[in-house]
Parts: structure tokens; C-alpha cells; sequence
């Protein structure tokens, strides 16, 4: 049997991939372990509701729905975006709001590629290009996932108490718990002089507390509940959902942005985040549909960063 001959460049990609395996290799074995415990359900359970894939072709999109979601999520961006350049305000650095909308639109298809990092290091270096410390900039972006944790714990234990929640499946001790530890680390010493060390590279406008970060928590969660909502509504676009499965859909939302936020150390998300979605509907609808309004929704989340992206490059600042 003849051995399998690689070309230069395939040969470099595989060597690159193992590479980055050896570096990483215990955020890639709990990563790979998650993705196959969560993707192997979903594949048994795809199994097992075969029989439903041939009602596939009968799914009719509402466009209504689509155009409700894409305003509806423009204006949780805006939200992040504007929040986003309070926090760089308190740095002392003031910029319009079409400048900070461009970076961040352009710094959220960068973090579309694989890595840890990716989004940090973009805006660091898209801000910088306006005088911006970057230093400031890669240290808040590296904050932000953690900030919208928080806020995504707010916005599901908010939701238990409404109807319509999965109460029964939801712990809410541990998302108190995930509050809990950013506060603790909010307010402790440590945290204290990284402010006080970022204060210090531009010490003439600064002033910056960690009582900001829980307003920058704070107000997004609005952001996260209009994620929600967006994600409703691009699953009725696809499917007759009830409407009792606006809670759910927000809260689900809610729990994939803390899931998210957890495992940000992963250097390939894996579909881990994707497979909570799909089971999620999957107590709504068959696994199949399920499937579909996944895939639907993360081609969705891309068609809508290339349109904030666009946007972005349309909406240069005063000076470029």
C-alpha cells in the first residue's frame, strides 16, 4: 500500500495544527471532549428523528422576521459599540461614534478566525492607528468577554422568574456564582493596580473604576436580551415556534453568551456553544429542524457582521 504523499502547503497547514495542539494541548482535550459528549447526542438523536429530515422541504422563510432581527440586533450593537467607547472615554480618549463603530464592526469579522486573542489584538491595532494606546485597548477588549459573561448571567437568572423559562434545567446558583467571582475580582487589589497601570499611560484625562465595569455589565445587558430577541425572531422567519418560546429563546441566548464567555480559553470554539443552541430548539422541534435553524442562524450571524463590516469601511472617521 502506497503511503499518502502531502503537498508543501498541506503539509504545512498539518504541521501548524499540531503546532498549535502541543501548545494548547489541555484547552484542545477538554474543547475536543466537550464537542463530542454535546455533537454525539445531537448525531444519536438526529439518528433517531431521520424520518423527519424529508419535511425539510416544506420550510417557508418569512423575510418580515429577518428584517425585525437585523434591526433589532443593530441596535444591540449600537449599544455595545456606545458603551464600549464610555470605557475608552474614561481612558481619556473621545471619538465619535462612527469611528468606534467602525473598529469594532472590522474587529468582530477578525474574531471570526480561529485563535485566542484575535479581537484584541485587531482593535488594538485598528485603535492605535488613531492615537490610541493600544495597551488600553487590547486590555478592555480582553475584559469584554467576560463583562458580557456577566451581563448574560443577569439577563438568564432575570428570566427565571418570568413564564416560559427552563427553570428545571438551569442552575441558578451557578450563575449567581459566575457573578459572584467577577465581583470578588472587581474589587480586589489585583485588579486595582491593572487599573491603576493602564491609568497611568495616559494619566491626564483617566479615570477609570472598577465600579465602571459592572456599569459596562450592566448596560449590556441590554445588549444580550436583543440577541435574544433577534435570535427569536430568526427562528420564526424559519419555523412556527410558539410564542411561548420568547423567554426560552432569550434565556438560551443568555446562557450561550455565559457558556461563551467560560470557554474563550479554547483556541477553536468546536461548536460547543452551537450544540447548547441546537438542543435547546431540540425541545421545541425535531432534531432535524433544530439542525437547520442552527446552521440558518449562523449564517445569519455572518451575513450580518459582512454588513456591519461594510458599513464600517463606509463609515470612516473625519480625518482618514
Amino acid at each position: 500500500m502506497e503511503s499518502i504523499t502531502l503537498t508543501p502547503r498541506a503539509r504545512l497547514i498539518v504541521q501548524r495544527l499540531w503546532e498549535a495542539f502541543r501548545a494548547r494541548r489541555w484547552q484542545w482535550t477538554l474543547g475536543l471532549i466537550f464537542f463530542l459528549a454535546i455533537n454525539g447526542y445531537i448525531a444519536y438523536r438526529l439518528y433517531q428523528e431521520r424520518d423527519q429530515i424529508t419535511q425539510l422541504r416544506d420550510v417557508h422563510i418569512e423575510p418580515v422576521w429577518l428584517i425585525v432581527a437585523f434591526i433589532v440586533q443593530t441596535i444591540g450593537v449600537l449599544n455595545a459599540v456606545d458603551s464600549w467607547g464610555v470605557i475608552l472615554h474614561r481612558f481619556g480618549h473621545h471619538l465619535p461614534l462612527r469611528t468606534h463603530f467602525r473598529i469594532y464592526a472590522l474587529s468582530n469579522l477578525a474574531a471570526r478566525l480561529p485563535g485566542i486573542g484575535i479581537t484584541a489584538a485587531s482593535r488594538a491595532f485598528l485603535y492605535n492607528q488613531r492615537g490610541v494606546d493600544a495597551v488600553q485597548v487590547a486590555a478592555m477588549a480582553l475584559l469584554e468577554p467576560p463583562v458580557f459573561g456577566v451581563a448574560a448571567a443577569i439577563v438568564a437568572l432575570a428570566s427565571l422568574m418570568l413564564p416560559g423559562s427552563a427553570s428545571d434545567f438551569v442552575n441558578p446558583w451557578a450563575l449567581a456564582g459566575v457573578c459572584g467571582v467577577v465581583f470578588i475580582v472587581l474589587i480586589s487589589p489585583l485588579f486595582r493596580r491593572l487599573l491603576d497601570w493602564l491609568v497611568a499611560r495616559h494619566p491626564a484625562a483617566a479615570t477609570i473604576h472598577w465600579r465602571h465595569m459592572l456599569v459596562w455589565a450592566a448596560r449590556n445587558t441590554i445588549t444580550i436580551v436583543l440577541g435574544g430577541i433577534a435570535l427569536y425572531c430568526v427562528c420564526r422567519a424559519a419555523s412556527a415556534i410558539p410564542d411561548s418560546a420568547f423567554v426560552l429563546l432569550i434565556q438560551c441566548w443568555a446562557l450561550l453568551v455565559v457558556a461563551g464567555s467560560l470557554l474563550f480559553w479554547i483556541p477553536v470554539e468546536l461548536g460547543i456553544t452551537s450544540g447548547i443552541l441546537v438542543l435547546t430548539l431540540s425541545t421545541m422541534m425535531p432534531m432535524p429542524h433544530a439542525l437547520l435553524l442552527l446552521i440558518a442562524w449562523r449564517v445569519w450571524g455572518v451575513l450580518v457582521d459582512l454588513t456591519w463590516g461594510a458599513a464600517g469601511l463606509v463609515l470612516q472617521a473625519p480625518h482618514a
